[in-house]
């Protein structure tokens, strides 16, 4: 089962890893430029901030692919993260994001198991 969640992985990253880079790297700037506090670059916080919407715009731009609205279900959500585009909620939707994020990655991860044990096993 390890080997199938890191495949399911592989695959979103492998697919999406140039277009998610360009759109992460947009987002972060457009969010430095929004934000009164300067943002050392390459700092612990950039580097985690990066690689967490390269992570969610990887998986969304997959979920773009095989559905339309559920793509821009989960791109909507990754705007719920900064607590600068919507202050008057600030920390209350990053759950909606992670979440909708994790369901959509086990329902691909479940849809995998189900190939694998039907190609496996004699109906």
């Amino acid at each position: 089962m390890l080997f199938t969640i890191i495949y399911v992985f592989k695959n979103i990253i492998k697919n999406n890893s140039r277009n998610a880079l360009v759109i992460s790297v947009l987002f972060i700037v457009y969010l430095g430029m929004a934000s009164e506090t300067p943002a050392l670059l390459f700092s612990p916080l950039f580097l985690f901030s990066f690689i967490l919407y390269f992570l969610m715009f990887s998986i969304a731009l997959d979920a773009f692919k095989k559905s339309k609205l559920l793509g821009v279900y989960l791109f909507i959500t990754v705007f719920f993260i900064p607590p600068n585009i919507f202050e008057n909620y600030r920390g209350l939707l990053f759950p909606v994001t992670y979440l909708s994020h994790l369901s959509y990655l086990l329902y691909l991860l479940s849809a995998k198991l189900f190939k694998n044990w039907k190609n496996s096993h004699e109906l």
